[in-house]
């Protein structure tokens, strides 16, 4: 199986839970998340990383709007923050007010609404749920019985959606039409034991699949078939998420996480929370926007 790609650490972050990535080609800068540190960060041009946005609370996911602004979650309500002068509006007030309970990732869909998945990290781990936001404030429930939702995408033609459960290290796909719900839900891969579990995701152009294993130090690429075509070794144990960015999508950046390791393990990854690249031989596809 092949693997040979040249992995770069391209910036020190220390995330405590590196999440959410996503390119702005129109900045040519990659937006991406801390959630335990509640802070949404930049990596300019110049390779530094400032922080744009700092929250008490719990930043899950996150996307770009069609006026260049950030779409993202807070614990399980959903924001706005416009880039301009760094007004914070309300998209969503929350919609679980029990505590443990958050949005994890999310991405927009071809429509221009965005889906965000609601994880329960209590001890008891009820099942989670996919829910749409639109820009009226409409919130709707699309998608229940996903014991951790993660990773969410779709293909180039918008017709088919990509969603993760990491808790039964599966990756599902599904019709999507524009009404906004996941029909014929089927199984697309089932990762293999040993190599951690499926977190965020990313499509390149040939339709197949990045996934980060979390706890396994990889990134697996399965065709658009569903077969395994690819794994590459991490210099961290857990990476969490992906996205296609640079000139022409060419760059798979990938975030980390240093979250509840021990000290033994801190020492023996002092780079883990920090930002990644590759580059892979297929380029990716751009990450529709939300339409404000």
């Amino acid at each position: 199986m092949p693997e040979g790609y040249d992995m770069r650490r391209i910036a020190e972050v220390r995330a405590g839970l590196g999440e959410s990535p996503v390119w702005d080609d129109q900045k040519g800068v990659l937006y991406f998340v801390d959630i335990t540190g509640g802070r949404i960060h930049v990596l300019l041009q110049n390779g530094r990383t400032e922080t744009v946005y700092k929250s008490a609370a719990h930043i899950g996911a996150l996307a770009l709007t069609d006026k260049g602004n950030l779409i993202f979650t807070e614990n399980s309500a959903v924001a706005m923050l416009e880039l301009q002068d760094g007004d914070v509006s309300l998209i969503s007030p929350a919609v679980h007010d029990g505590t443990g309970c958050r949005f994890n990732d999310g991405a927009c869909d071809p429509q221009g609404r965005f889906i965000s998945g609601l994880m329960h990290e209590g001890p008891d781990r009820n099942p989670g749920a996919l829910y749409r936001f639109g820009s009226s404030g409409d919130v709707c429930l699309i998608q229940q019985g996903i014991a951790l939702p993660n990773g969410i995408a779709w293909s180039e033609d918008g017709n088919t959606f990509y969603f993760v459960d990491s808790i039964a290290c599966s990756i599902f796909k599904a019709t999507y039409r524009a009404h906004g719900k996941p029909a014929h839900v089927r199984l697309f891969a089932r990762t293999p034991a040993g190599r951690g579990r499926p977190d965020g995701i990313a499509l390149d152009k040939e339709g197949g699949l990045w996934v980060c294993q979390f706890n396994g130090g990889c990134l697996l690429r399965y065709d658009r078939k569903g077969y395994l075509s690819n794994h590459v070794t991490m210099p961290v144990p857990r990476p969490t998420s992906c996205c296609f960015g640079g000139d022409e999508l060419g760059t798979l950046f990938i975030t980390t996480a240093r979250f509840a390791m021990t000290d033994s393990e801190l020492f023996q990854y002092p780079d883990a929370g920090d930002l990644y690249a590759i580059t892979p031989e297929i380029s990716g596809n751009s990450r529709y926007r939300f339409k404000e």
